[in-house]
């Protein structure tokens, strides 16, 4: 009986010795990767460049054993400035803190500083430490911004340039409209100019304020002072037929079956919801601009046709001697032979091509800085997007695709995704005064 409990006590040791030798190495390997770990703890600015903006934004993380003690410091003229400490009794993974620099923290001014961010870990190893230093720009002056040029002039639904200076380069920069921003864009020497509009409906005192922006944040804001003209409303009714939801109705619902109710009921839908869809759409494909004017001269007629309908009319929509919506149009119908050819306004580049809801089948040319031209209705489109075209290039067909009771042109410029009137853009004069004088270096 002895040797057989013998025996059994040195298989049972036997065993345990066998189950014990994994866990001790197992604990041995947590303690060499998670305790005794040697990686140092890692560092980031959420928001890097050579000058500091309005606050630092620090990102700490050590992934192993954890963050114990952060630290962020600034030499500046001799001294050293403390600008946060802190410590993590327990681990701590990652942690992100952010120092205002508004005002400044006592003892620092405008000026080069040496920027001096510590951290150290739990590792057992006596803890883990690492230091970044680098050399920042504190700068708190604001750019200073200089309108040139004038007298300015803007009429609702109207467009116009502005150039400026800044007196040092600007990370952001632009005209803000109401609540429309325009962006400028670089002329060279410390010199900017901005493509900007005043909505058909905007109010006559709707300020203009120039926007500028440096790398650490400080921002400029100066009144421009355009004289706003006044323009005639005009107004036209449009008398709807059984004839005409008929015609363009079904077109829609084959676009979106979802559309139901009786015709009047798909029309209003479509008249209100989809336009506004349309143009928020427009919205996103106006900000593919290039940098530079593609243009040049006068833009083009479609030749040998007919004004239909003004740019701005407030449309009043009746339907069996009742008024059933309200619109206002922003672009201009022209009519010429059926399906005749839709030539290019101006050079440019095509950014879009395709189905755009109330536009029907349309194109969209982008001509540089925030400046497009688009041609609704179109019955065939023979332009591809990303192409680049020259003034006359042949874009498509008219036609009467989308809200169209018949076949026509409907072209419209806009600038950074504001309508504006085409009527100026066929003129050489007011081209001319408005924009190839205000380009000019100044």
């Amino acid at each position: 009986m002895r040797r057989k409990n013998a025996g059994s006590g040195k298989k049972f040791f036997k065993a345990v010795r066998w189950l014990l030798i994994p866990a001790v190495l197992a604990a041995g390997a947590w303690l060499w990767i998670v305790k005794l770990e040697s990686e140092k703890p890692a560092v980031r600015l959420l928001r890097d460049g050579p000058a500091l903006g309005r606050e630092l934004s620090v990102r700490f993380e050590d992934r192993k054993s954890g963050l114990a003690r952060i630290r962020i410091e600034a030499d500046q003229a001799g001294r050293t400035i403390e600008l946060l400490s802190e410590e993590f009794p327990e681990p701590v993974a990652s942690v992100e803190k952010t120092i205002s620099l508004r005002p400044l923290p006592a003892g620092l001014t405008d000026g080069e500083i040496v920027l001096r961010i510590a951290a150290s870990d739990h590792s057992w190893r006596k803890g883990n430490a690492a230091v970044w230093e680098m050399r920042k720009i504190i700068d708190t002056r604001p750019p200073r911004m200089t309108f040139l040029g004038g007298p300015h002039s803007i009429a609702p639904g109207g467009a116009g340039v502005v150039s400026f200076t800044t007196d040092e380069s600007a990370a952001l920069s632009g005209l803000q409209a109401g609540n429309s921003f325009f962006p400028a864009y670089e002329a060279g020497g410390g010199r900017y100019f901005v493509w900007y509009a005043l909505p058909r409906d905007a109010p006559p005192d709707v300020p203009f304020i120039g926007v500028a922006e440096d790398e650490a944040g400080n921002r400029t804001n100066v009144r421009f002072r355009p004289a706003v003209k006044s323009v005639r409303i005009k107004s036209d009714v449009l008398t709807l037929t059984d004839a005409f939801f008929a015609g363009v109705v079904p077109y829609f619902k084959s676009l979106d079956p979802s559309l139901q109710g009786t015709d009047l009921e798909v029309f209003l839908a479509v008249n209100r919801d989809q336009r506004a869809r349309d143009d928020a759409r427009l919205q996103a494909i106006c900000r593919d601009t290039g940098p530079r004017p593609l243009w040049s001269g006068t833009f083009l007629r479609l030749p040998r046709s007919k004004t239909m309908a003004a740019f701005g009319e407030r449309r009043t929509y009746l339907y069996n001697g009742r008024e059933i919506d309200r619109q206002i149009h922003l672009g201009v119908d022209l009519a010429s032979v059926r399906n005749c050819p839709v030539p290019a306004a101006n050079a440019g580049r095509v950014v879009f091509a395709g189905p755009l809801g109330i536009y029907g089948e349309t194109v969209i040319l982008d001509h540089g800085c925030g400046l497009f031209s688009m041609y609704c209705h179109l019955s065939r489109i023979d332009a591809a997007v990303s192409s680049s075209v020259a003034r006359g290039d042949v874009l498509g067909l008219s036609g009467a695709t989308g809200m169209a009771g018949g076949d026509h042109l409907h072209f419209a410029m806009l600038v950074h995704g504001v309508f504006v009137d085409p009527v100026e853009w066929w003129d050489a004069r007011w081209i001319q005064n408005n924009v190839e004088i205000k380009m000019e270096s100044e």
